[in-house]
């Protein structure tokens, strides 16, 4: 039995479809692979990740700001009370 060219075209799409998910998803878990294997070779080196570098930053930045209003406090002239007698 002869398919008509239509069902053949629409079969040939449907594969085409279909090998082209098949690598869309092989080059997804080949790139989370490397990322994986680049974290652990950082971690063996003892480097830390961008996330962990920047969550650093962070801290140091809001503990600088807090020091920095420390200081302003610390060195505001106070007020004394006079005492009358």
């Amino acid at each position: 039995m002869i398919r008509p060219k239509n069902t053949l075209f629409s079969d040939l799409a449907q594969m085409a479809n279909g090998a082209a998910s098949a690598f869309g998803s092989l080059r997804e878990d080949i790139s989370v692979m490397r990322s994986g294997m680049k974290e652990r070779q950082q971690a063996a080196a003892g480097m830390v990740t961008q996330e962990d570098f920047e969550a650093v930053l962070t801290r140091l930045d809001a503990l600088a700001a807090r020091i920095a209003a420390l200081e302003a406090a610390q060195n505001k002239p106070r007020r004394t009370k006079s005492t009358k007698k």
